[in-house]
């Protein structure tokens, strides 16, 4: 928790830097973006990272899914949109 906490902090700061000094890039969005999927990782949306989370994290689970709501609509609000899924056979 004091990892996921932690990246949110940070994430949370690198967005109040973003809104006090315009204008807005993508790619810094791109980047904050990345920052709010690896707190949903960790919170366990995919399950990718199951394997390595500690006991008792599932208590949790609220606060968790608290953060990363909050942080992703504050991302959007910066204008920020996530691409369309493509099928990985039309990336290659």
């Amino acid at each position: 928790m004091t990892a996921f906490r932690h990246l949110a902090a940070i994430t949370d700061d690198a967005m109040n830097f973003i809104e006090q000094n315009p204008p807005i890039y993508l790619k810094t969005l791109d980047r904050v973006a990345q920052n709010v999927e690896t707190i949903a990782c960790l919170r366990g949306d995919s399950g990718v990272y199951v394997r390595s989370r500690p006991r008792g994290l599932a208590e949790f689970q609220g606060e968790m899914y608290k953060t990363e709501e909050e942080l992703r609509a504050r991302l959007l609000s910066l204008g920020y949109t996530y691409p369309t899924p493509r099928p990985l056979s039309e990336t290659v």
